[in-house]
């Protein structure tokens, strides 16, 4: 038992890196401060700039920084889930202090960006075209306490197209296995939801991770376990019933996740948990 839980734990970490394909690195940006001070600034001429590149670092308190770049996104790429992935920094305990961003896409604002957000999808009428993406950076406040100069990390910014299968085998892996976590080793439940999570993962061919006999075992793997999951009796005498609530995040532009954590919880809850 312990080591069947080990690999599977494995596994689902290892298959994350995947839902990534035909990755592309955008390795560096012009870069330049931003001292508007305003809610709704001016995008700049972006001439005679710095550069930044992936991997270093940038810091300030309360303070913006631009950041550009053209890119291609490949004609070949028509049809599929555009996605750039981006770490900028890091946001403190309780969301109360550390960067924050907004994405321009051709000069218009897209979406925010943060530490919570780090996927923008793009729409698929701009492959085969240049695309101008624009940041505006804040490095954010301490969050309380003694006044602090932030530092963060531009740790990635790559752009790929997402293999959904593979995504959401990922998700439905971990959901099913932070389930297991929280049931008990006595409920039955448990014990079925392992069998099912190890059944689909002996699916994956590890031969050649990356392969496309790779992407065909992950794909089965994704079906076996949805199947799995889908014929698993869910009945129950408790019906569970959850409000969600929400803030201003909704005037900062964030993505419409279909991965929203709250979501995510109620869906699990009422299909998996029984309250005794």
């Amino acid at each position: 038992m312990f080591l069947t839980d080990r690999k599977l734990e494995r596994r689902i970490s290892e298959i994350e890196q995947y839902r990534y394909r035909d990755i592309i690195g955008l390795k560096c940006f012009a870069a330049m401060a931003d001292n508007q001070g305003v809610v709704n600034p001016e995008l700049p001429a972006f001439q005679g700039c710095e550069t930044i590149e992936t991997g270093q670092t940038w810091k300030g308190r309360d303070k913006f920084l631009w950041l550009h770049k053209d890119m291609r996104i490949p004609i070949e790429w028509k049809g599929k889930k555009i996605v750039g992935i981006f770490d900028y920094g890091n946001t403190g305990a309780g969301n109360n202090s550390g960067f924050e961003s907004m994405i321009y896409v051709n000069g218009e604002m897209y979406q925010g960006v943060d530490v919570n957000h780090k996927e923008v999808f793009f729409e698929d009428s701009l492959c085969g075209t240049d695309v101008d993406i624009t940041f505006r950076l804040w490095s954010g406040l301490e969050g309380g306490g003694i006044p602090t100069e932030q530092e963060h990390q531009i740790a990635r910014a790559d752009l790929a197209w997402l293999d959904e299968k593979a995504d959401d085998f990922y998700y439905m892996a971990s959901m099913v296995w932070q389930t297991i976590e929280e049931l008990d080793s006595s409920d039955p439940i448990q014990h079925e939801l392992r069998r099912a999570l190890d059944g689909a993962c002996h699916c994956i061919d590890w031969s050649y991770p990356g392969s496309e006999g790779f992407y065909e075992s992950v794909h089965q793997a994704d079906d076996e376990l949805n199947k799995s999951i889908d014929s698993m009796d869910k009945s129950s005498m408790i019906n569970v019933y959850c409000v969600g609530h929400t803030h201003i995040d909704v005037a900062w532009l964030w993505p419409g996740q279909r991965r929203c954590a709250l979501l995510e919880s109620m869906a699990w809850e009422q299909t998996f948990f029984r309250i005794p």
